[in-house]
């Protein structure tokens, strides 16, 4: 916070008080009157209209945002002058607290801090994005909560603050990077994982297709089934492939699979002759040695299991599936399943295979994985993603483990943004802009 701003924390406040004391002990009160409202003024349109200035290039969202996290962080520090000074004057000056100028002045005071917050808050709210609909209705809730609203005030500024310093570095980069950073040699096939299908208004993998084709990524998308054993999943993926290559003329491509997406693609490759049309495989948190989580739903009483069974093939059914098959999606997933399908689908010599791994800081560090995560730490004690243990996502060369620099780590959803969520320490567009990136750099 600049010290402009802190002067008029401290001065303009007492807009009032110091008025009287012009128009009352002041010579010439009439001048020194006029040239305190110009400056109080021209402090108000500072504060409340510009409380900082625009960086070059910096967009309105941005700059609107960094405002309320300046105002917000103002009516803190105006708070603490503001204290301070009134103890000074009751404690050590000897002013009379019921005196109607100090009185006035106190109340005009807290009237300036509450506005000062309430702009903050406005320009927070409106114009977050890391702030979600909930977020935003508890933060407007616990506000009339006193004490409380306190705590909400410093939330809302940190979360800007963070925003603001994250979105500024990455218009930074993107405005210093290359468009062609990710334009392979061969088109990208991303293929998805169990549960899901591509869909046009909901993408499977958030924003980081659209990233990868800002930077020149050519992208496609497996289009097989959400629920399909990896035998049937594999021949869809074949058929896009052949339609990729019809349609831009390309020789191979490139494949990125999350988790059993990437079981479905070795198989293609292996099984289904692919192995010519494909210059890499990409995999990310794959269960190449099964999921214990799969273990243990193979595992549930099987009326249990026959009524899950039952409800997810007839729900994908009006998803679009045409052989949902939970029954052998589940198994594929297993341990024991995986142990059989590495015997016999041995990787191509002309494929380059390399994969990625996550893994979540602890139980509370995901929403959606917390009782699959604590499962699997308690059965193989093993470091995991929520789903697929480090070991198990490890194939062909490792290329690393996807972590934040903090101690919540990174979901088996996380790395495909299926929340869209920005996370301190780790952008996962800017993790796949260098994944294809490498891969162009390696000549794929």
């Amino acid at each position: 916070m600049s010290l402009s701003i802190a002067l008029i924390l401290l001065f303009l406040p007492h807009f009032f008080g110091i008025s009287y004391i012009i128009l009352k002990f002041a010579p010439l009160c009439g001048l020194w009157f006029v040239l305190f409202l110009l400056f109080s003024l021209l402090a108000a349109a500072k504060l409340f209209i510009l409380p900082t200035k625009k960086q070059s290039g910096e967009n309105i969202r941005l700059y609107a945002m960094h405002g309320g996290e300046i105002q917000l962080s103002g009516s803190f520090l105006c708070s603490f002058i503001q204290i301070f000074l009134y103890y000074t004057l009751l404690a050590r000056c000897g002013i009379e607290p019921k005196n109607w100028v100090f009185i006035t002045d106190l109340v005009l005071t807290l009237v300036f801090i509450w506005s000062l917050a309430m702009s903050g808050i406005i320009r927070v709210i409106i114009t977050s994005t890391w702030l979600n609909v909930v977020d935003r209705i508890l933060c407007i809730v616990f506000l009339f909560m006193p004490i409380v609203n306190l705590f909400v005030m410093i939330y809302m500024a940190r979360t800007a603050a963070l925003e603001y310093e994250y979105f500024s570095y990455k218009e930074q980069v993107e405005s210093e990077r290359s468009d062609d950073i990710c334009q392979t040699k061969y088109p990208i096939v991303m293929v998805h994982g169990v549960g899901f299908r591509d869909l046009h208004y909901f993408n499977y993998w958030g924003r980081i297709p659209k990233a990868l084709e800002k930077h020149g990524a050519t992208v496609y998308y497996g289009h097989q089934e959400a629920w399909g054993d990896i035998v049937h999943n594999a021949e869809d993926i074949a058929a896009t492939i052949k339609k990729v290559i019809e349609e831009t003329g390309a020789e191979k491509v490139n494949i990125i699979a999350h988790s059993k997406g990437g079981l479905d693609s070795r198989y293609a490759i292996s099984k289904l002759g692919m192995a010519k049309y494909v210059a890499s495989l990409t995999t990310v948190c794959t269960p190449h040695r099964g999921s214990p989580v799969a273990d243990f739903c193979v595992k549930l009483p099987p009326s249990f299991f026959n009524i899950c069974e039952k409800y997810v093939n007839n729900m994908f059914k009006r998803f679009g599936d045409t052989r949902p098959d939970f029954r052998s999606a589940a198994h594929d997933l297993t341990s024991a399943g995986a142990e059989e399908f590495n015997k016999n689908c041995p990787d191509a010599e002309n494929v380059y295979y390399q994969s990625y791994a996550c893994v979540l800081g602890g139980i509370f560090s995901d929403r959606i994985l917390p009782l699959p995560y604590t499962y699997i730490v308690l059965a193989t004690g093993k470091p995991n993603d929520g789903l697929v243990t480090e070991d198990s996502a490890k194939w062909g060369t490792y290329k690393g483990t996807f972590k934040n620099k903090h101690i919540r780590g990174i979901s088996h959803g996380d790395i495909i943004d299926l929340k869209r969520e920005n996370f301190r320490g780790f952008d996962v567009t800017e993790k796949f802009i260098d994944m294809v990136s490498d891969l162009k750099n390696n000549g794929f």
